[in-house]
């Protein structure tokens, strides 16, 4: 007896049972749902972010049209600034759901800007949205168990097992066909609908071999695992089972939770909206300073201004917006804190992910698709480098007191936009 044989007899048993068939095709289903709901997510923010720049462009120009000063003008100027979904994010939507991917700004403060949109949905950031990478993370291992509780026990039970070894004449022969078939029964079921999708999306080849292997890992892992439980000779097949949902339990659910109540609890430190609210404060208490006060804290980090005539009346623009600017300074550590707290629980989450595969196939399959936090992160730091054009437009003519006029208006030009690789742009 030899490989082709058994796989071609494996094969017509794999063909005569309905339970693994079935099996095969409810996660060929889920997966194609979860790519379905992912491309759908994908195409509306897409759709959503060609409105955004198109009705942001007619909005600022008609806004110029109105202007009377730059100050004026700056204040009602709304820049659009995005994250566009990456060709692999409808798989894992990851940090998508929990941090604002597109928003119109202005040449005001720009953490609170950046921290009032921070609209975390609580419940999506409890159970997670029905992605891909919930499919790979937590549905597949339920199939894995189900197709491989019984492969030892069911033969033993019906009194086989002997008359099979006899047959097969060696062990290899006996076993790794049967679970070869099946493994590559479901890994088709979850990567075809997946291959699919990266072909509508035109995902990038890096993208689409790097999430399939971390797919077939994830598979394989699964499968030794229940494989493991499963050969003991004293199990039955429904002791195995119910050892195998426990794993399963435990590593997918209990271990993540678990895992991030403790890390929240022993990493804590600054949230979003705390910065938001201390830099309003500061804006809002600079209108109750003298104005010297102000000016001279914004000339002390902005020493190329220093020479700006002095204020003699009770309201310049400059001076509004200087007290904006300085209200930036004043929450840089605080915004830093808050950083760096998000940067901490990520690493112990890293570390989290080598004792839960479902955590560590989520993680790499959002650093795949840029929904992680890092391009969180990066497309922040993108939108404070464009924000800092959108004020050095502005400055020369505030701080020189250039006398207003439409021609000089029309000269101040802030290039669109225009999102880095990394962030989830191509």
């Amino acid at each position: 007896m030899n490989w082709s044989f058994r796989l071609q007899q494996e094969f017509a048993f794999l063909l005569k049972s309905r339970a693994i068939l079935g099996a095969f095709f409810l996660l060929f289903t889920l997966s194609g749902i979860s790519v379905a709901l992912g491309l759908g997510y994908v195409a509306k923010e897409q759709q959503k972010i060609a409105e955004l720049i198109q009705l942001d462009t007619e909005e600022r120009a008609y806004k110029r049209t109105l202007a009377i000063d730059y100050g004026g003008a700056a204040y009602d100027a709304f820049h659009a600034v995005w994250n566009p979904p990456s060709d692999l994010a409808f798989a894992a939507i990851g940090q998508r759901d929990l941090n604002p991917t597109m928003m119109r700004i202005r040449a005001l403060a720009i953490e609170g800007q950046i921290y009032e949109t921070d609209s975390a949905n609580p419940e999506l950031g409890l159970t997670g949205r029905f992605d891909f990478a919930f499919v790979a993370a937590y549905l597949m291992p339920l199939i894995v168990l189900f197709v491989f509780y019984d492969l030892f026990a069911t033969e033993r039970e019906n009194g086989r097992l002997n008359l099979l070894r006899v047959t097969a004449q060696k062990a290899r022969l006996l076993w790794w066909p049967r679970v070869l078939l099946r493994l590559l029964g479901i890994l088709l079921a979850a990567l075809i609908p997946l291959w699919f999708g990266m072909l509508l999306e035109g995902t990038a080849l890096r993208a689409a071999i790097g999430s399939s292997l971390a797919v077939l890992v994830q598979l394989i892992l699964w499968t030794a695992l229940v494989l493991l439980v499963a050969s003991r000779p004293s199990l039955r097949s429904e002791t195995v089972a119910a050892m195998g949902f426990g794993i399963w339990v435990l590593l997918t659910l209990a271990i993540p939770v678990i895992g991030k109540v403790a890390i929240e609890q022993t990493v804590s430190g600054t949230k979003g909206p705390e910065v938001s609210l201390v830099q309003r404060e500061a804006v809002n208490d600079a209108w109750d300073l003298p104005i010297a006060d102000t000016m001279d804290a914004f000339y002390a980090s902005h020493p190329e201004w220093a020479d700006s005539p002095p204020i003699t009346g009770v309201w310049h623009w400059k001076w509004y917006y200087a007290f904006q600017q300085v209200g930036d300074e004043t929450v840089a550590e605080l915004a830093d804190s808050y950083r760096n707290t998000m940067l901490a629980r990520d690493r112990l989450t890293a570390r989290l992910a080598w004792i839960s595969p479902a955590v560590a196939i989520q993680r790499q399959l959002e650093a795949l698709a840029a929904t992680n936090l890092e391009a969180s992160l990066t497309f922040e730091d993108q939108v404070r480098r464009y924000h800092e054009k959108i004020r050095r437009a502005y400055y020369p003519v505030l701080f020189k007191e250039v006398p207003f006029s439409r021609e000089r208006l029309a000269q101040i030009s802030i290039p669109e936009f225009s999102p880095a690789a990394g962030s989830g742009g191509d």
